[in-house]
């Protein structure tokens, strides 16, 4: 029997949650996960073929469910045409996040990784300003995401929760999206509410980059030695915050009425957690 294609994917967005997530659901024993987690085969692979992107997940029958998760998808209108002409059917998992916090932690993320220069004010000064090597602000105006998703998909498709209700009520939300991918709701795994994916520094960054060239399993345990943990990396300065609550609340006013829930985003709340 052929390896079979996912019945849904979790398609963003970045550092909202989405490896959390797909972590928990992995330990779930109805579901197949891809061995990747971010296959990225309708972004950036797509050219290797259909046959390929199958080979990225386990052979399993007896799965009810069969996923992966890249949260680039939903902001890629391309990636979202591929997904429905392979996929029409597939069932598409949301993750969002204060689009103030899922800036910043992005933003962290390329720093500790070298991808960015300049303080985060400075980026965000440059992207405002008409820089489209930047998406810091971009990937959080969620709601025209969600409108290209729904010009493709029926609302039965989409499925949207947010990473603070990860943090506030991991147990409610993980129900959720085991009964919209249907599979058993009340399993819970081990690791439920366990913190993944948070911020990480390297020692060198020479280093990380000469090993992403080499094989799992050594590219892992190099990675291991080549990382260390920090509590946190600074708060925005309030100033900012404020600044780029006025930039998304048009879009996040947006979402609320797209998907028919008040989320409370404003410049006064705080990260609930720094991944």
């Amino acid at each position: 029997m052929m390896n079979r294609l996912p019945t849904y994917i979790i398609a963003g967005a970045m550092r909202s949650g989405t490896t959390a997530l797909n972590s928990y659901l992995r330990e779930h024993p109805d579901i197949a996960v891809s061995s990747t987690k971010e296959v990225h085969f309708f972004d950036s692979f797509y050219d290797r073929g259909v046959e390929w992107y199958r080979e990225q997940f386990p052979h399993s029958e007896s799965a009810q469910a069969v996923g992966e998760a890249t949260p680039n998808y939903m902001f890629s209108t391309t990636a979202l045409d591929r997904i429905k002409e392979i996929l029409p059917d597939v069932k598409l998992v949301v993750m969002l996040r204060n689009p103030i916090d899922r800036a910043y932690s992005h933003y962290w993320h390329d720093k500790a990784r070298g991808k960015t220069d300049g303080d985060f004010g400075e980026n965000v000064k440059r992207e405002l300003n008409g820089d489209r090597g930047l998406n810091y602000i971009a990937r959080g105006r969620y709601s025209a995401q969600i409108e290209h998703i729904l010009e493709r998909f029926p609302p039965t498709a989409l499925h949207v929760e947010v990473f603070e209700d990860m943090v506030d009520r991991p147990d409610d939300l993980y129900s959720s999206v085991c009964r919209f991918i249907g599979v058993d709701h009340s399993f819970r795994p081990e690791s439920l509410g366990a913190p993944v994916n948070n911020f990480v520094e390297f020692r060198s960054l020479a280093l990380r980059h000469a090993s992403q060239k080499l094989p799992g399993r050594l590219r892992d345990v190099i990675g291991r030695l080549n990382t260390k943990r920090t509590e946190s990396y600074p708060p925005m300065p309030t100033r900012l915050r404020n600044r780029l609550a006025d930039e998304f609340a048009t879009a996040n006013q947006g979402l609320e009425e797209l998907i028919g829930r008040s989320l409370s985003w404003d410049a006064a709340t705080s990260p609930p957690a720094k991944p």
